[in-house]
């Protein structure tokens, strides 16, 4: 399969162009920087080139993802031109806000870093081609969040140890993410996600919520807004439950009855549980094995709906029971077993519901 490989860009070559040749960065033309790319050591030519060389491929094309600054974009083509000429296909992009402005470089710039990762990974995906990330060049920062995306969409991540010169590969980690808090509260993250909040607004949304959701907020002047890392596991979220979107969820001929019964607000309830029922995940942390049945129950405590469920296969979940937690004990005094269940449909979610 064809490989791109997504290259965090810094400023090292200038740098070391610029101590090469004896002169000031800012008194460098690009001829001389071209110049110097293509007879220097690879290796020692810019971290782009050190970690290219020992990661290229001879059918892989290159992406170089650059700060919104006069130095990340002129490296950036410098780099795409140099590689070009050696046949590679290669794009630049770059990535807005993530300059050296502290206070928007901390929020939108490592955000947009983020979401430009996230948004390259998905295109390159859809074109059918692996995705490798090198996170070698830039900011640290920039290093850390790119192996949290790479870890958070199964890629490997690859950098060079500045000490020992040598590249280091991170592998894809076979790592089931529990997303059961941004289930629990996707209406939240959609809602945050969709314009600018200010911090009374959001503070009345986090009224009876979580105090873990504050870790994946960041506050900027009057707003708050989705972390780096928050937008990170959001998206990584969101592609999860895509993923699970094709998990069949039936109702057996009881909870039907049940749910036709319900008023609209607890329907509406009932539809969040079901959708959420889909993500392995969700069930893990949310489901318990009560006695004298064969069944599972969620979610877990003293919730006013819940469903009895079981696993029918691994992409079908059949629902026998939705009940009122004052009938909770009661049912159970005889037993719930599958096997006293008939009548089981799919349940098509409404649209304006999720």
């Amino acid at each position: 399969m064809m490989r791109t490989i997504l290259v965090t860009v810094g400023t090292s070559l200038l740098t070391n162009a610029a101590k090469a040749l004896c002169k000031k960065v800012e008194e460098l033309n690009d001829a001389e920087i071209a110049n110097y790319l293509r007879t220097a050591n690879p290796e020692e030519a810019s971290a782009e080139t050190n970690s290219l060389s020992r990661l290229l491929q001879s059918e892989d094309r290159i992406v170089f993802l650059h700060s919104d600054t006069e130095e990340g974009e002129r490296c950036a083509r410098l780099l795409e031109n140099h590689y070009e000429h050696q046949g590679y296909e290669v794009e630049t992009e770059r990535i807005p806000d993530l300059n050296y402005k502290e206070s928007r470089f901390k929020m939108r710039g490592l955000r947009s870093l983020v979401s430009t990762l996230i948004n390259r990974i998905q295109k390159e995906w859809d074109q059918g081609r692996e995705v490798l990330i090198n996170a070698t060049g830039g900011f640290k920062a920039e290093i850390a969040y790119a192996v949290l995306v790479g870890l958070l969409f199964d890629l490997p991540v690859a950098y060079i140890h500045e000490r020992f010169r040598d590249i280091i590969e991170m592998p894809p980690v076979p790592i089931a993410w529990d997303y059961s808090l941004l289930a629990d509260h996707e209406d939240f993250f959609d809602w945050i996600e969709k314009d600018l909040r200010t911090s009374a607004e959001v503070e009345e949304r986090l009224k009876g919520r979580p105090a873990e959701l504050r870790m994946l907020l960041a506050e900027e002047d009057e707003y708050i807004i989705l972390s780096p890392a928050g937008e990170a596991f959001y998206q990584a979220f969101k592609r999860r439950m895509a993923e699970v979107e094709s998990v069949q969820v039936s109702l057996s001929s009881k909870a039907w009855e049940s749910y036709k019964q319900m008023d609209e607000q607890e329907q509406n309830q009932v539809d969040k549980y079901l959708r959420r029922l889909k993500l392995p995940e969700w069930r893990r942390s949310n489901s318990e094995q009560p006695e004298n049945s064969d069944c599972l129950v969620a979610p877990r405590g003293h919730i006013n709906l819940r469903l009895i469920y079981y696993e029918q296969s691994a992409n079908e979940l059949h629902v026998v029971e939705i009940l009122r937690h004052n009938k909770y004990e009661r049912i159970f005094r005889n037993g719930v077993f599958r096997n006293r269940y008939t009548g089981f449909k799919p349940f098509e979610w409404r649209s304006e519901q999720r």
